[in-house]
């Protein structure tokens, strides 16, 4: 089964936004984090002729843990801010989006997997276009038509949006004969995506992926079912003659003082319906009520990964 974001939700809205399951009046670091490598390029040159860092070689997973309060502490640095958004799956990470857009070569393809309203077309365009290309793949036409329009908008003419079921449906023919220098799936991964992916990439191809992590939610023992463990990850990656080159995990934990200001005015409506309907909203009461304060409220697995051949 592959991950699409049916769960949780698309966060990809035209104009783009991040969209949050969890919104506090405060975002900042209060000295219990840490930050690893924030904001490095690890890529050089073009997607068939990267050098690698060795930070992003050496075939272990960077690991970033940052730690917020709810509500915050007021130390300096970290004054309120209203409308804060914390907890969100579906924004990208920086160091992985930077290292994404220096793996695509200057007027390259791009295949996008799972493409919605295209953010992704739209945050390498500065890479493709004007010379190049990138096909958006979804089986969604409401966020395929937000991404035409968008895409005319900005007159970006090499841009196109398709119809199709990236987890049952063959690439080339939308691909048209063409072959991609970089393959993206944020936040849509599983088996058949890997597959697919690996088979219309051309030795030294680059192929971009984000999935959940297995230790979102882990406090309250409700893992979503879309998240995967690394160990999972990398044998996907190694079953289609794919080599890490970058391997990044983000963690945000939330460290909660007050559950019943949280429960009743941090959690967004459509968050709440669907944690009631599953029952994690009974478990999270349960773990709050016993004494929890603590939660990983996002957590992601991301990598970028070349194609070799067989």
């Amino acid at each position: 089964m592959a991950f699409f974001l049916s769960e949780i939700q698309r966060y990809d809205a035209y104009p783009p936004t991040v969209a949050s399951f969890i919104r506090i009046p405060v975002s900042m670091y209060d000295g219990r984090g840490s930050s690893l490598h924030r904001g490095s390029n690890y890529f050089s040159g073009h997607a068939n002729g990267v050098r690698m860092s060795k930070a992003a070689t050496d075939g272990k997973w960077d690991t970033e843990t940052l730690t917020r309060s709810f509500p915050g502490t007021g130390i300096p640095g970290g004054d309120v801010r209203d409308g804060d958004v914390i907890g969100t799956h579906g924004d990208m990470g920086e160091s992985w989006l930077s290292a994404v857009k220096e793996a695509l070569p200057d007027g390259g393809g791009h295949l996008d997997l799972g493409c919605g309203s295209g953010r992704m077309t739209f945050a390498l365009a500065n890479r493709w276009a004007p010379d190049g290309w990138s096909i958006g793949a979804d089986r969604d036409e409401e966020t395929l038509d937000r991404a035409r329009a968008r895409a005319t908008i900005e007159n970006l003419p090499g841009a196109r949006f398709l119809a199709l079921d990236v987890e049952k449906e063959d690439y080339t023919a939308i691909l048209s004969g063409r072959l991609p220098d970089l393959v993206t799936a944020h936040l849509c991964m599983g088996l058949e995506i890997v597959s697919r992916a690996a088979s219309v990439l051309p030795p030294g191809g680059m192929f971009a992926c984000v999935a959940l992590h297995r230790d979102l939610w882990r406090e309250i023992g409700r893992p979503s079912r879309f998240a995967i463990a690394e160990t999972e990850f990398e044998s996907m990656l190694e079953r289609f003659d794919l080599i890490p080159q970058f391997l990044r995990a983000e963690v945000e934990v939330l460290e909660i003082e007050n559950p019943r200001d949280f429960l009743e005015s941090s959690l967004n409506a459509d968050f709440v319906s669907r944690w009631k309907k599953s029952g994690r909203w009974d478990t999270l009461n349960r773990y709050l009520g016993g004494g929890g304060r603590r939660l990983i409220a996002r957590a992601q697995l991301q990598c970028i990964a070349r194609k070799v051949a067989p």
